[in-house]
């Protein structure tokens, strides 16, 4: 029996796109299967495998307790023995510190054998750069001659700093780090202020020892005058140098020496026939002061 309608319902489902059909999942908690998924799983990853293992005839007993002897062995010959021990010190660059100072400074009690790879280098190195005139240092473990060379390097001496009657030797940092000699060659700043230092202590900077290096150096060159006295009569911005003449020059050590000295020649040129006799001022920019 045809049921009525029946052409306009198959053209109707004709027309219509067809429907998906639901999909169903299932679950199981089955051992086997779940094991199943874990070794295919493990197949996508390569595990490098050796076959045969090595040593696998030999890593019984005797063989562990044969390679522990080694071990104590190769401990005891590069720590107990005498083959890496350096019984020797030798120090080289140090001109103005005295190398037993530096011997001292790493080995209180003086120098002893040291083994090579006991010994601290990093730790060495910032006790010997606590010195304020040395400005590097390095170490050279010698082990075929047993000797522990030590090569530093100081830094320039510039000037010599005075202050209650004593005398002291500054690095280019502005550092006092020893006392200083009575017959240094250096520039002799005055502290006229008698202002206590200590030794290790940081007076100046090293803008201000520039400056003085450069009116020492530059003095006779530019006008046949020397520095006879370097004074500091208040603070480090102002210096009054005492030439040979007799008579002082006046500077700001702030500004620049060249400049200063150029002022200085124009003056001394155009007072050939009364030249100063008891100053010149020149820390004024435009302007020069003279008597």
């Amino acid at each position: 029996m045809i049921k009525p309608g029946f052409a306009l319902d198959w053209l109707k489902k004709k027309e219509r796109p067809d429907k998906p059909e639901p999909k169903v999942s299932f679950y199981t908690t089955r051992p086997e299967i779940i094991g199943n998924r874990v070794k295919k799983i493990r197949k996508l990853f390569w595990e490098p495998k050796i076959k045969p293992r090595p040593f696998k005839a030999v890593s019984g007993p005797m063989f562990k307790v044969g390679l522990g002897v080694v071990l104590i062995l190769l401990v005891y010959l590069l720590l107990g023995s005498q083959l890496l021990v350096l019984n020797k010190l030798e120090i080289e660059g140090s001109h103005l510190v005295v190398a037993s100072d530096i011997e001292n400074v790493i080995f209180k009690d003086g120098f002893s054998p040291v083994n090579a790879l006991i010994f601290n280098d990093s730790k060495a190195k910032k006790q010997i750069l606590a010195i304020p005139q040395i400005k590097t240092v390095k170490f050279s473990k010698q082990i075929f001659s047993k000797n522990l060379l030590i090569t530093v390097e100081e830094h320039e001496t510039t000037i010599v700093w005075q202050t209650n009657n004593q005398r002291f030797m500054v690095n280019r940092f502005g550092v006092v780090y020893d006392i200083a000699p009575d017959n240094s060659p250096l520039a002799i700043v005055e502290d006229l202020k008698n202002v206590p230092i200590n030794l290790n202590q940081k007076i100046i900077t090293t803008d201000f020892i520039e400056f003085v290096t450069s009116i020492v150096a530059n003095l006779p060159r530019k006008t046949n005058l020397v520095a006879r006295r370097i004074l500091v009569p208040e603070t480090t911005f102002e210096i009054e140098v005492v030439t040979s003449d007799g008579w002082t020059i006046i500077l700001d050590t702030t500004r620049s020496s060249e400049t200063q000295l150029n002022n200085l020649v124009r003056v001394l040129k155009a007072n050939i026939e009364s030249p100063p006799r008891q100053y010149v001022d020149l820390r004024i920019e435009d302007r020069i002061y003279y008597k």
